[in-house]
């Protein structure tokens, strides 16, 4: 092996440090800058303000739905069938014509959500999103007992 033959090997080599830097360096760059996509759909459910409404306004149509400690689910009293996972099939047949009749009387369809103080987040959530895909917008919960 020659004297010249181990400076082209050395001459050859390219050092990609400062590369790898700057990669790294943009990679952080746009880490930072870029913005967080929203993970949870806007539901469309308007919550109750505490104005009060003025006196001439009419009161909308209210209907309770009880959830109990054991996910069971009564509609104005009555009860409904046993829930399919986490869907609600009859309450979102149910609420859904409620909408409908309701749109075309001109009354708000507005419901009220009654839990039992027992009664498991998951169980709420699917009475929320029954109603988000009957498309009732007017969603409260109730007071007291």
């Amino acid at each position: 092996m020659k004297a010249t033959d181990t400076y082209l090997k050395t001459k050859d080599r390219v050092d990609l440090t400062a590369m790898i830097d700057v990669v790294f360096l943009l990679l952080i760059y746009f880490m930072v800058t870029t913005t967080i996509m929203k993970q949870e759909a806007d539901l469309g459910i308007k919550l109750p303000t505490s104005v009060p409404a003025a006196p001439d306004t009419p009161l909308p149509e209210e209907h309770l739905v009880d959830i109990l400690s054991d996910g069971g689910i009564l509609f104005n009293g009555a009860p409904l069938g046993e829930p399919a996972g986490f869907q609600l099939p009859e309450l979102v047949g149910l609420l859904t014509q409620i909408r409908a009749s309701s749109e075309r009387a001109g009354f708000k369809t507005l419901i009220l959500i009654n839990p039992d103080e027992m009664t498991e987040q998951q169980a709420i959530v699917n009475v929320m999103n029954a109603c988000v895909e009957a498309k009732v917008t007017s969603v409260t919960f109730a007071s007291g007992e």
